[in-house]
């Protein structure tokens, strides 16, 4: 759906695939696919795009004619302001980045748990050998 509103965005602006493509920096290729809705696209190349067609991102993502937005959040986040949708994107980016060092310590943590859980058990083996060949020498 939104591939087809982005293509008759474009053709309603007599812009050709190639001028889109080109002003976008992708392939004529890779809009052709994102026009079909063959292929997903990136916040980023959404709103270059948006951009380049002269239309507001909610007009993307909406339907004119029924009036459904797509999902309620991408018509929220689209209609706030720049600044806003920035600050809100470094936001998620941040948190991304501390649940991935949250995961990374705990991952550490289990390594070195585990380490040391193999440590006791080799030292385990090694007193029960000692235990044998002890119980082997009073036997004699």
């Amino acid at each position: 759906m939104l591939g087809n509103r982005i293509r008759q965005a474009r053709q309603s602006r007599d812009l050709s695939l190639q001028d889109v493509a080109s002003r976008a920096k992708v392939s004529v290729a890779t809009l052709s696919r994102i026009e079909r809705d063959k292929q997903g696209l990136d916040l980023g190349l959404f709103l270059i795009l948006s951009k380049i067609l002269k239309v507001t991102p909610q007009e993307l993502l909406t339907d004119a004619e029924a009036g459904d937005p797509i999902d309620p959040l991408a018509v929220r986040i689209a209609a706030m302001q720049t600044a806003e949708r920035t600050r809100l994107w470094h936001e998620l980016a941040a948190q991304r980045l501390n649940i991935r060092r949250a995961r990374a310590s705990r991952q550490q943590r289990q390594r070195q748990i585990s380490d040391d859980v193999e440590e006791l058990l080799a030292q385990m083996e090694f007193m029960r050998g000692q235990i044998e060949s002890v119980q082997r020498r009073i036997r004699r």
